[in-house]
């Protein structure tokens, strides 16, 4: 392994924990430095389209990858997924207003927030039309996110009752939250995607870094903040 050289990682701030992490780990085995850029995607992708720059690039959904490689800025041999997070319901900590289940979501008075942007684009469509719940729930959605951070923010700030979320988010901001879970037959899954830059200059290290995030020791690593995955 090359020594004093360096990669640089765009990574959405949703799933940037479990990749720094790893990224320190693989630091100290190898003595090379990982540099991170922690964004929203579309920002993420849009300064990596107009700089020209980065080696490795992570998003929350395969979707947001597409979008990448249409662009022309990854490289599609090198699209790798690291796990997966599980839709859940996010509710204030303590559940104030004892939110039991996706019915509830339609009840009057129950205040929803959704995010319009990221990897959570959709994902409420996605919940409640498997339930048949849309037309109920989507009268109470009041608040729209852009992106994760800011729908975790409508609970923090108790602008919301509920949002749908990422099962990983209690991970990832603990003590903000409590989960609700939906029904298995219902939940929705979608997959954390890493892929190599187009201008990556250190090809060699930059995928020796994406083969380490697919090994067994970084997917613990996914798992601890709430990753589904498997050996």
């Amino acid at each position: 392994m090359p020594k004093n050289k360096s990669i640089h990682v765009f990574a959405s701030g949703g799933v940037a924990p479990p990749i720094q992490k790893a990224g320190k780990q693989f630091q100290e085995k190898h003595g090379t430095k990982v540099d991170f850029t922690i964004g929203k995607a579309e920002k993420l992708i849009s300064e990596i389209r107009e700089k020209k720059i980065g080696d490795i690039l992570s998003c929350g959904a395969e979707y947001i990858l597409d979008e990448a490689e249409q662009l022309g800025i990854i490289r599609k041999e090198s699209r790798r997924s690291v796990g997966n997070r599980r839709s859940v319901i996010l509710v204030q900590e303590g559940n104030p207003k004892g939110i039991q289940s996706l019915k509830d979501l339609a009840k009057d008075g129950t205040r929803v927030g959704i995010s319009t942007s990221g990897c959570l684009v959709g994902l409420w469509d996605d919940v409640c039309s498997k339930a048949g719940l849309t037309n109920q729930i989507r009268k109470n959605i009041t608040d729209f996110a852009d992106g994760c951070g800011a729908l975790m923010a409508l609970i923090n700030q108790k602008k919301v009752d509920a949002i749908f979320g990422w099962n990983a988010f209690k991970n990832i901001w603990p003590g903000t939250s409590d989960i609700v879970e939906v029904p298995k037959e219902i939940q929705v899954f979608r997959s954390t995607g890493v892929a190599l830059i187009s201008y990556c200059k250190e090809v060699e290290l930059a995928s020796k870094f994406v083969e380490y995030l697919t090994s067994k020791e970084v997917k613990r690593i996914y798992a601890e903040y709430g990753w589904v995955y498997s050996m």
